[in-house]
């Protein structure tokens, strides 16, 4: 019984205007996540790499039956492939498979990495045989950075600044009471 009482959520975010989730390319950081995602409900999808065709056109449909915007904050490398999926890759298939998406990347974003970044960084060349380097490479440059290196603490305050920043208060407080 006690174990099925932890397992049962309500669903608060019934009455919001948005739907949210966190997507990563990888599931190393679900651990650091999850005191957010589990204090919001919020869904984690780990898409290990591309998304498999199958699970892109079922979120697809989805977006298609759910009558409300999908918003998708992505955790991932600063990479050619990394920054690829979220950018082109995803929106680009679930649009193709009838659905829609907003995506925004909470990490790593544009101020994480750079030259006055603090994370450390290794050459994109070492990405040369990955077809999207070119593409990356005209677009950002030289350099790379894995979301790992990101401080946990930094990676969860980002992800729950971008969670409430889509809660609509008055809801939410009203659905937790």
């Amino acid at each position: 019984i006690n174990a099925a009482v932890r397992g049962y959520r309500r669903d608060h975010w019934q009455d919001q205007p948005h739907w949210v989730e966190v997507w990563s390319e990888k599931g190393t950081v679900r651990g650091t996540l999850a005191p957010v995602l589990k204090k919001y409900g919020v869904t984690f999808r780990v898409m290990h790499g591309y998304g498999s065709a199958t699970c892109l056109n079922d979120i697809a449909k989805e977006t298609a039956r759910a009558g409300r915007a999908l918003t998708v904050f992505y955790v991932g490398d600063w990479d050619p492939s990394g920054l690829n999926m979220s950018e082109i890759d995803i929106p680009t298939r679930i649009n193709r498979y009838g659905g829609a998406v907003d995506i925004h990347r909470a990490a790593l974003a544009p101020e994480d990495v750079g030259p006055m970044s603090d994370l450390p960084s290794f050459s994109a060349v070492t990405k040369v045989g990955d077809p999207r380097y070119q593409w990356f490479i005209s677009r950002y440059g030289a350099r790379c950075w894995e979301l790992d290196a990101l401080s946990p603490v930094i990676l969860r305050g980002r992800v729950e600044q971008a969670i409430m920043g889509r809660l609509d208060l008055d809801r939410w407080n009203h659905a937790i009471s």
